[in-house]
Parts: structure tokens; C-alpha cells; sequence
């Protein structure tokens, strides 16, 4: 089983930001269905950026679910599921940043990614290749056009 990498990863290409390298901390989570993740140091050009502090978060926190559901039954006449059961998984990005005014308050960003996962999609009977190709299109896709996702959320322009 992989385990989280929690070295100096290299962060999306943004303009302004050289080479970002983000290293990654476990903390204590807030159940024994997650884990939390704080950044404990910033590399490449992040000029004025903040790691992780109580005053200014800068955390992952991964989530599944409490009880993992096995794949439905089969109805064993037609071989079909009977229903789809799911299991939900969640990460967080949570990032404080200064708003700046006659009194700076601090505010926090929220990432919240949630994979919502056919029950038994690990099995070689759900073709787990079809779930692995949509995870890489997924991240690749983020990775690719995370300019893209800035722009539209700093201006409100989908182009």
C-alpha cells in the first residue's frame, strides 16, 4: 500500500511562483478515519508566503469513510447489481491568508475534493484500471490548468 508523501513535493506551475516546493508534516488528526498533514516549510520562490501556525493554518487533512462498504449484491438471476452502494473520501486544503484593511483580519481558503467511489471498485470483476485512469485525468488535469484555476477564481473568467 503507498503512503502519503510528505517530502518536499513541487507544487503546480502558477505565475509568480518559482519551483514551489511544499514539505509536508503529519499532525495529529481529528478521528482515526483521517489524517492531517501540516506544511512545514516553503521552497522555490513563495515570497511572503506562511507555512503552518495556529493563527495562519496551512493544512491537508484525507478522509474515508468510518466503514468502508463492500461492492452491493448480485441479483442472481440477471448477474446485475442489485444497487450501487459508494464510499465517500475527502481532502482538505485549508490556507490562512491577511485581508488586508484598516484592520487586517485573517481569513481562510478551503480546497475540499470529494471522491465519491462505486463500493468495490478495487475489484479486478469492476475493472479498477477505468477508476485509476479517472484519478490520474483527474490530478493530471488540475496539475495542467492550475494557472487556469487560479485566474478564473481571482477574476471570474472561464476561458
Amino acid at each position: 500500500m503507498t503512503t502519503f508523501s510528505t517530502s518536499a513535493l513541487t507544487g503546480a506551475a502558477v505565475s509568480g511562483l518559482t519551483t514551489p516546493t511544499h514539505t509536508w508534516t503529519e499532525d495529529n488528526a481529528p478521528s482515526v478515519d483521517s489524517r492531517r498533514f501540516n506544511c512545514s516549510s516553503l521552497g522555490g520562490t513563495q515570497t511572503g508566503c506562511e507555512t503552518h501556525s495556529v493563527s495562519s493554518p496551512f493544512f491537508m487533512l484525507v478522509q474515508r469513510p468510518s466503514t468502508i462498504k463492500p461492492m452491493g449484491p448480485v441479483n442472481p438471476i440477471t448477474g446485475q447489481l442489485k444497487n450501487v452502494l459508494y464510499n465517500n473520501f475527502r481532502i482538505r486544503l485549508y490556507k490562512g491568508q491577511t485581508m488586508a484593511g484598516t484592520v487586517p483580519i485573517e481569513a481562510i481558503s478551503m480546497f475540499d475534493l470529494n471522491v465519491r467511489a462505486p463500493a468495490g471498485v478495487e475489484l479486478s470483476t469492476c475493472d479498477p484500471e477505468e477508476f485509476k485512469t479517472a484519478v490520474s485525468g483527474f490530478i493530471g488535469f488540475l496539475s495542467a490548468n492550475s494557472q487556469a484555476l487560479y485566474d478564473l477564481i481571482t477574476t471570474g473568467a472561464i476561458k
